[in-house]
C-alpha cells in the first residue's frame, strides 16, 4: 500500500516582478570574445533547468559573485516574457536566491545572453 504525502500547504510560491533585475554567476569558460574585443556570456551560461540566479535587491555584488570569474544581470521580463516564470527560492545564507522555472532552451538562452550586461565584468588574465 503506498502513502500519499500531502504536500505543505503554507508553502506559496512568491513570483519575482517583471522590473527586477536578476544576477547571473558566469564561470571563466562561459566568456566568450566578441568581434570587437570585448566580452560576453556564452548562452550556456543561461541554458538550465530551474535557472538559478539572485534578485539584485535583496544583494550586492560582492555577495552574488561569490567564486564566479563574472557577474551578468538582465530583467526578470526578458524570462517571464519567454514563457519562464520566475520565484524566490532563498536557500541557506542566501535569502536573494530565486529560480527561473522550467527547461531554457538554446533558443532562449541566447536570447537572455543577448539582454543581459555585466554586472560585474570578467577579470581576465593577460599573457605578460
Amino acid at each position: 500500500m503506498s502513502v500519499k504525502r500531502k504536500s505543505p500547504t503554507h508553502y506559496k510560491e512568491q513570483f519575482v516582478d517583471e522590473g527586477e533585475s536578476l544576477w547571473r554567476g558566469i564561470c571563466g569558460f562561459q566568456i566568450k570574445k566578441k568581434l570587437d574585443g570585448s566580452y560576453r556570456p556564452s548562452s550556456g551560461a543561461f541554458k538550465s533547468t530551474d535557472l538559478s540566479v539572485d534578485i539584485a535587491s535583496k544583494t550586492t555584488p560582492e555577495k552574488s559573485i561569490r567564486n564566479f570569474a563574472a557577474l551578468s544581470g538582465f530583467l526578470a521580463a526578458v524570462a517571464i516574457r519567454l514563457g519562464y516564470p520566475v520565484v524566490e527560492a532563498p536557500v541557506e545564507d542566501n535569502d536573494a536566491h530565486a529560480l527561473v522555472k522550467g527547461k531554457i532552451t538554446k533558443g532562449h538562452a541566447r536570447k537572455i545572453a543577448n539582454a543581459s550586461e555585466w554586472v560585474v565584468g570578467p577579470k581576465l588574465e593577460t599573457g605578460n
